[in-house]
């Protein structure tokens, strides 16, 4: 099964994620320019926040490794699972309306990030108009993830829901150029249950049958897809592309 090893301290013209990041449609001359305003962040732990909900707002993140769940909480305490975020995701635009984060990010384990000051890069997006089309891209991408997630949890039933969240995350690694038949997915059954609107031993149950049916295992954190077509037919797709940037 393959791993996840980009270099800690590549610059961003010789990061494997350059296509699908903030340098996506830049020249050479100008990703070194954005490359001079990348903090790369010592790795964190698992658990490990990058920030919290009421936090000011200061930079926004590319994720280089691991996972980050995106949550909050509701008015009576019970936790709100946003979204799972994967190398070449970039977060924290959250905390763009009002100068504070609205949202918690935490590393679901080791996890990179590049850290880039809003200021900054809003200031050379200026200069750089492909770099401006590649935010207001990252943000128009935001909006669309949130709408597509409010039909999913409206439209699809339980076992489709579980179906098109694998069938995504699968999608995304391969746009990381991963292996995306076999892949590492350290999520809680939990914390997907959160996310699709079940209960943790729906999604158990769920999985065990596709387990059963030779569609699809996910067990210690390994994602293991037998037939990518039945897969899809779970989901309610004709093709996996449907399900593209919906988790």
């Amino acid at each position: 099964m393959n791993k996840m090893k980009p270099a800690f301290n590549a610059s961003c013209l010789n990061c494997g994620l350059q296509k699908i990041c903030f340098p996506s449609g830049l020249h050479k001359v100008d990703i070194n320019r954005l490359d001079e305003i990348v903090e790369r962040k010592s790795p964190f732990e698992k658990n490990q926040h990058l920030y919290k909900e009421g936090d000011k707002f200061i930079s926004v993140y590319a994720v280089r490794a691991g996972v980050i769940k995106l949550y909050s909480y509701s008015d009576k305490g019970d936790e709100v699972v946003h979204g799972f975020y994967l190398p070449g995701d970039v977060i924290g635009f959250d905390g763009l309306v009002q100068n504070e984060y609205l949202y918690n990010a935490v590393a679901l384990d080791s996890t990179s990030v590049c850290n880039l000051s809003y200021d900054e890069l809003s200031d050379l997006s200026l200069k750089i108009p492909n770099l401006n089309q590649q935010m207001m891209s990252v943000m128009s991408k935001e909006m669309q993830d949130g709408r597509m997630h409010s039909e999913l949890l409206i439209k699809r039933n339980a076992d489709q829901r579980v179906a098109q969240f694998i069938c995504n995350m699968s999608e995304r690694y391969k746009n990381c150029g991963y292996a995306y038949d076999e892949f590492r997915l350290n999520i809680l059954h939990r914390d997907v249950a959160l996310y699709l609107g079940l209960t943790p031993e729906t999604v158990s149950r769920i999985l065990a049958k596709f387990n059963t049916d030779r569609i699809v295992s996910w067990k210690k954190k390994e994602v293991v897809i037998f037939n990518e077509e039945k897969l899809k037919e779970a989901a309610g797709l004709n093709n996996c592309e449907a399900c593209k940037e919906l988790a």
